[in-house]
């Protein structure tokens, strides 16, 4: 409480004086300002730079945008991020960082767009960033494309790149598993298909059920023959488990795939945004 106060009135300070002047250049403030924003008062930097008291720039504009990253406020983030001048010594990081920023708020045409048109000096920096928004876009062609200017010696890269590459290989070059074979493994053996999507536990309980509801089927065929209700009641049960046991094993692969790939979707995001931190330290 007692950090904050001090804080509330340091900004009331600044704000007395530049008040009078009406206004005055953002680079006065810089270390203030960043020395909010690295020491998690990202609210108080947000407030700081949204008053009225600066003269406009690049370097405003920057702060502006990045504070706004840092408070995860992505729609303004990006929309400052994307007015840093391209002559501005912050064009750089800012670049990069509205693609990431873009491709989070679900946006991957667009940074790929710019991607493709950048001519600046982070090459590498570019092909990660279009490989990932390839996977994104379930372009397989582009990552290729893309995955030329993989270096692997980055160190601040070269963990996104093995990544990407191993996202990559499970989705175009290793075979998917497939809904229709569950099912039909579970048709020949009741819950393999289950045990093929990973659910061991479902499959060996579906295998079981059916298999107990098929027995008492059959006793009841054998002692009471196939017109008597129990034996008809019984053999419905059995068909519904059964047909039950094979749908349920295609959508349980089905599920496993569309997990599979949110997390991967996920993945990348993490590896176009994480490497930035260590390039533009």
């Amino acid at each position: 409480m007692k950090r904050a106060a001090a804080i509330a009135a340091l900004l009331l300070a600044l704000a007395g004086p530049r008040a009078a002047a009406q206004s005055t250049w953002i680079s006065a403030d810089w270390d203030f300002a960043e020395y909010l924003i690295d020491t998690g008062l990202k609210k108080d930097a947000a407030t700081l730079l949204a008053q009225d008291l600066y003269f406009p720039s690049d370097t405003l504009t920057y702060l502006r945008g990045w504070s706004a990253y840092q408070l995860q406020d992505l729609e303004p983030a990006l929309e400052l991020l994307r007015a840093v001048p391209e002559d501005s010594p912050f064009a750089q990081k800012s670049f990069f960082y509205g693609n990431a920023v873009s491709a989070h708020l679900g946006d991957y045409a667009t940074p790929a767009a710019l991607l493709e048109a950048y001519g600046g000096p982070y090459k590498e920096l570019r092909g990660v960033q279009l490989a990932g928004l390839a996977l994104l876009r379930d372009d397989p062609a582009a990552f290729k494309s893309a995955r030329e200017s993989f270096g692997y010696s980055d160190f601040a890269l070269v963990e996104a790149e093995r990544k990407l590459d191993e996202i990559y290989d499970f989705r175009y070059v290793r075979p998917a598993k497939s809904p229709l074979l569950a099912a039909a493994a579970s048709a020949v053996v009741p819950g393999l298909g289950k045990i093929y999507a990973g659910r061991i536990g479902e499959g060996i309980e579906s295998f079981l059920i059916t298999g107990v509801s098929g027995a008492v089927a059959a006793n009841y065929w054998i002692k009471d023959g196939p017109r008597d209700w129990k034996t008809i009641a019984a053999s419905a049960v059995c068909a519904i488990l059964y047909i039950g046991n094979i749908y349920g094993s295609y959508v349980s692969v089905s599920i496993y795939n569309n997990n599979v790939k949110d997390v991967q979707d996920t993945a990348i995001l993490y590896n176009i945004h994480i490497p930035l931190r260590s390039v533009f330290k």
